[in-house]
């Protein structure tokens, strides 16, 4: 069991989990704002918790209006790895040896958005069903066509980062290639200096 826990504990998504609460809290108060509206705390009197959970569009709740918020925070998950990939990143050089390395460290950076999404399906729910007064299935069309729009800005976004990645590589494949050449002699010659890791 001890040695589950350990293993547990030092797992990159837990060990990612802490390093945004270790080094970057600026970017977690987005998150706490994206919860703090979403349960009504934060500008209620404005109605903003309505906005999420039963989103309008021409004048009508739908499937299109849910799915609008959902490619909305899909584009904000992407763009919160994509940050933060870009700052932690030189935690992580073992991702570099893998293929695919974005998509791995967007699986692993999974927590906080999981949490948010189920905090965000449970109150939308909730708030469809015994507020708005919706019937169960006009209540599983707004949370599907949220998951729609969810996952297909996901999906673009991917495809996107997965294409410029080959493209880079082939256009710069020759410049690597030179510059690990020179790093080997390099190194070989001078000792690097000892790093500081932020992460086990």
């Amino acid at each position: 069991m001890k040695n589950f826990l350990v293993g547990f504990y030092y797992s990159l998504p837990v060990q990612l989990f802490l390093l945004h609460w270790r080094r970057y809290q600026v970017l977690l108060i987005i998150w706490y704002i994206l919860f703090a509206v979403v349960n009504g705390t934060f500008l209620k009197s404005f109605g903003a918790y309505s906005l999420f959970l039963s989103p309008e569009y021409l004048g009508e709740v739908n499937p299109l209006s849910a799915a609008m918020v959902g490619v909305s925070l899909g584009i904000f998950i992407m763009s919160w790895n994509i940050t933060t990939f870009i700052l932690h990143g030189k935690h992580l050089r073992f991702l570099a040896t893998t293929a695919n390395p974005f998509l791995k460290y967007c699986i692993n950076n999974a927590i906080i958005p999981i949490l948010f999404l189920t905090f965000y399906f449970t109150k939308a729910i909730s708030f469809n069903r015994y507020q708005q007064l919706y019937s169960t299935p006009d209540v599983a069309w707004l949370v599907a066509g949220f998951t729609i729009g969810l996952f297909t800005s996901i999906i673009i976004a991917f495809a996107y980062f997965f294409g410029a990645d080959k493209s880079i590589y082939r256009n710069v494949a020759s410049v690597i290639d030179t510059a690990n050449k020179k790093y080997i002699i390099t190194s070989k010659k001078t000792k690097l200096p000892p790093e500081k890791k932020e992460m086990r």
